[in-house]
């Protein structure tokens, strides 16, 4: 009897034992599985996001100074304050002898500091009052400190410039307002210093060569760049009688009297500068400079450029 009773306790001490794993093999069963976070899928649209960033980066992106209206259609270059004092108000006009300088570009939005860059954009292919495209522009400059005096920049063949820089040359009352800019494809800057000396009658033939060299070593960029002699006074047009024979760009230039200034550029390159002037007896007139030659052109009413003269 005793002996079945070991036995029966025997069969449900296993019982028991039997219950207990399967309550916890079911309790593991119930545990939920650990989730792993695979990365995000990279698709073709992130790779055009970040292709998009990348190409937001360009040559401006690092000038946050912008004057004038951004379009599809409008054109635009870098200016730079090198004056010596920050500048509070900019106005661009096309070339006039009137009063009248329009609007105020700067509005308040920044200080062109000196050294500072300013991005403009404007209509090239504006016109004036008798329908001309405008071929030079004027510009006016006032700054922060209002007793120093505005200063002018005239007769600037802004459609062509990609780079202008604003500058003085000397110090005080007497200091002359002058610019330098790059222009077409040329990498060298030209000055307007010399014509504007001539325009105040500082200027003569006996000193025109020392002021060239002084005007070379006043460019006060942080990388300084080398300077062609600016662009002076010339003569009337001879139909190219007097060119270098030794300039192969001179006698080329010759073949294109009587044609349109964009052939002539077409075979032998953008000039380093040009200025316009409307002359009573000949209408507008335009004066193209290379480096050892001139080149005049006519611009009659529908605009056209045609060669007149190379010199």
């Amino acid at each position: 009897m005793k002996k079945r009773y070991i036995i029966l306790a025997g069969i449900l001490a296993a019982a028991a034992l039997a219950s207990g794993c399967g309550k916890e093999k079911e309790d593991t069963s119930k545990q939920e599985p650990q989730v792993t976070v695979a990365p995000a899928e990279v698709t073709d649209k992130d790779t055009n996001d970040n292709d998009l960033v990348n190409m937001q980066k360009s040559t401006d992106e690092d000038i946050k100074n912008v004057i004038g209206t951004k379009t599809a259609t409008a054109s635009k270059v870098i200016l730079i304050n090198q004056t010596g004092a920050d500048v509070a108000r900019i106005y661009i006009r096309p070339n006039t002898d009137d009063d009248d300088w329009g609007d105020e570009l700067v509005d308040g939005k920044f200080t062109l500091k000196n050294g500072d860059k300013a991005l403009y954009y404007f209509d090239k292919n504006q016109k004036d009052e008798d329908g001309k495209t405008v071929t030079s522009y004027d510009i006016r400059i006032t700054y922060t400190d209002e007793d120093r005096s505005e200063c002018f920049f005239r007769k600037i063949p802004l459609q062509n410039i990609t780079q202008i820089t604003l500058r003085m040359d000397g110090t005080g009352e007497d200091a002359i307002p002058y610019a330098t800019y790059l222009s077409g494809s040329t990498k060298k800057e030209t000055s307007t210093l010399n014509e504007v000396k001539q325009r105040l009658g500082l200027l003569d033939s006996d000193n025109e060569d020392d002021d060239d060299q002084d005007n070379n070593n006043q460019n006060t960029d942080a990388t300084p760049t080398p300077q062609p002699s600016a662009p002076t006074a010339t003569p009337a047009p001879n139909n190219g009688s007097d060119t270098n024979p030794e300039d192969p760009d001179a006698s080329e230039a010759e073949k294109y009297i009587g044609q349109s200034l964009d052939s002539l550029i077409s075979a032998i390159g953008e000039p380093e500068g040009s200025d316009y002037e409307n002359e009573p007896e000949t209408g507008e007139t335009g004066y193209h400079y290379y480096p050892s030659f001139t080149v005049s052109t006519t611009v009659d009413e529908a605009g056209n450029e045609v060669v007149a003269g190379v010199w």
